[in-house]
C-alpha cells in the first residue's frame, strides 16, 4: 500500500527555520525520505500512511534503548515547513522531504515500526 526510501541520514544538520533551537536530547538526525502510496490505500482500514515521530526509536551503539522520545519540539522546528516531510500521505500520493529526529547519541540504530505492524525497519547511523 505504501513504499518509502530513506535517501540519506545526516547527523547534526544545519537547521533552517527562524524558530530553530538546540536539540533536547543531544543531536539532530535528518532523514531525507521519499514515499509513494498506492491508490488502493483508499480501501484500507486506515487510508493514510505516515512516518510520524512516535513510531521511531533509537538504540545506542552499546545496545541501550533510549527511553525518551526522539520527536521533540526542537526537532519539529528545526526546518522550514516546506522542507519537512508531510505527517502522512493519502491514497495515490507521493512526496519527498526531511524528517528531523532528536537523538541522544551520535551513533546507533534507528528503528521505525508502525503501531499496527509486527515488523519494522532499521538503519545504522551515521551511515557506514
Amino acid at each position: 500500500m505504501a513504499s518509502f526510501v530513506v535517501n540519506s541520514i545526516t547527523l547534526d544538520p544545519q537547521c533552517t527555520s527562524e524558530y530553530a533551537s538546540k536539540p533536547t536530547n543531544g543531536h539532530f538526525l535528518a532523514l531525507n525520505v521519499s514515499m509513494e502510496t498506492d491508490p488502493a490505500l483508499a480501501d484500507s482500514v486506515n487510508p493514510q500512511f505516515g512516518l510520524a515521530g512516535y513510531a521511531w526509536k533509537v538504540i545506542a551503539e552499546n545496545g541501550t534503548t533510549f527511553n525518551g522520545s526522539v520527536w521533540s519540539g526542537s526537532s519539529f522546528t528545526c526546518l522550514k515547513d516546506a522542507e519537512r516531510f508531510p505527517s502522512a500521505l493519502g491514497p495515490g500520493e507521493k512526496a519527498t522531504g526531511v524528517i528531523v529526529l532528536d537523538v541522544p547519541t551520535p551513533a546507533g540504530t534507528l528503528i521505525h515500526q508502525q503501531g499496527f505492524m509486527p515488523v519494522g525497519w532499521e538503519w545504522e547511523y551515521p551511515a557506514k
